[in-house]
């Protein structure tokens, strides 16, 4: 256990910032739903593939980031901050997601009945697996992971070396499942968790050998990403049952890791840091908040003269629009976070999550 308060690192802040707008990127990618988009465009299929799964950046970065602080860990400091800043969000959002987008269903069934559904059963069901909003199938998930804090700071004291390369053999062979399993949704993602924890253990080690064996990573890299890519053009590639998606994230944030080495060591003004230290101050709101403006600004499209752009079979066209939506969703984030930071002050983690 660590007994004094270590430095912070600020190549994770920035890719905290990172994740949050691939996250929201990879969900404006999704406005453009021709099916044959991936298969006409090579542009959109490597976008639509590099985009996918960030997620992964933000479990690992929970995990990192647990491990990196068990010197101050107290159980029911632990939870109560959970509590405040995951959970009380999860929720306000969750009743905003009822009345606006689910009202019409929910108002149709009896509040309660032993036989069949019902307002009541029908909440609990969307709130136990995540499904009232897109990105909220993560929270259930996530707030079991946060629930096993006590269990994650015993092992925090243990050696994860073999632990965490057994998880990145782990998150291969078990296939990602369906987003509304938050159970097995945590076999997946829980030794993600554990390869983060694993990451901030051995940093000096791990970055070390990254270094000595830059060319084989970046190598290792590359692959993981053009086995899937080449499987969306390839019939019988013969790893169907094989799941690279995740392992291709932890690579590339092993990699981004070493890369941003350097902000550990020096003082950090330049405007692109500064750029993403910001988004990563306002990831927690924009991950709660981002999905919503991006359903409204998707309908705004499809009721204007342009709507038929959503169905367009042109990758290029449907790239660019798919940056446009996520400059415009991240913007209009940014504000909406503010202007609830601004009237509710300190309570508005409650809301929309906290901003550093």
């Amino acid at each position: 256990m660590e007994s004094a308060k270590p430095q912070k690192i600020y190549s994770i802040h920035v890719l905290r910032g990172v994740a949050i707008i691939m996250i929201v990127f990879s969900h404006c990618l999704g406005v453009f739903k021709n099916s044959n988009l991936i298969a006409n465009s090579y542009l959109f299929s490597f976008l639509n593939l590099f985009a996918f799964n960030f997620t992964t950046f933000f479990v690992l970065i929970a995990g990192f980031l647990f491990q990196h602080l068990t010197y101050k860990f107290d159980t029911k400091t632990y939870y109560l901050s959970k509590f405040k800043t995951v959970v009380c969000p999860y929720i306000s959002v969750s009743i905003f997601c009822f009345f606006f987008y689910h009202y019409q269903y929910l108002s149709g069934l009896p509040w309660y009945s032993s036989t069949e559904p019902n307002v009541i059963s029908s909440i609990i069901r969307m709130m136990l697996t995540g499904t009232q909003l897109l990105p909220l199938w993560f929270m259930p998930m996530i707030i079991i992971v946060y629930l096993m804090g006590p269990l994650l700071f015993y092992w925090s004291k243990k050696n994860l070396i073999v632990a965490g390369l057994i998880a990145m053999l782990w998150v291969v062979m078990f296939t990602k499942p369906d987003f509304t399993k938050p159970f097995l949704n945590l076999l997946h993602y829980g030794p993600v968790y554990l390869i983060g924890m694993m990451l901030k253990q051995n940093y000096e080690t791990i970055m070390k050998s990254v270094k000595d064996n830059l060319l084989l990573v970046i190598f290792l890299f590359g692959l993981c990403f053009f086995i899937p890519f080449a499987y969306r053009y390839m019939d019988y590639f013969g790893i169907q049952n094989l799941y690279f998606d995740t392992l291709q994230k932890i690579i590339l944030f092993i990699l981004a890791l070493y890369f941003l080495d350097g902000l550990n060591h020096k003082v950090n003004e330049g405007k692109i840091y500064k750029f993403f230290s910001y988004m990563a101050n306002v990831s927690f709101p924009i991950y709660f908040i981002h999905e919503i403006i991006v359903i409204e600004l998707e309908r705004q499209l499809y009721m204007s003269p342009m709507g038929d752009i959503i169905k367009t079979s042109n990758g290029e066209l449907a790239s660019l629009g798919a940056i446009s939506f996520l400059v415009s969703t991240l913007v209009i984030s940014v504000i909406i976070a503010n202007i609830i930071k601004l009237v509710f002050k300190d309570k508005a983690k409650y809301l929309i999550g906290g901003m550093r």
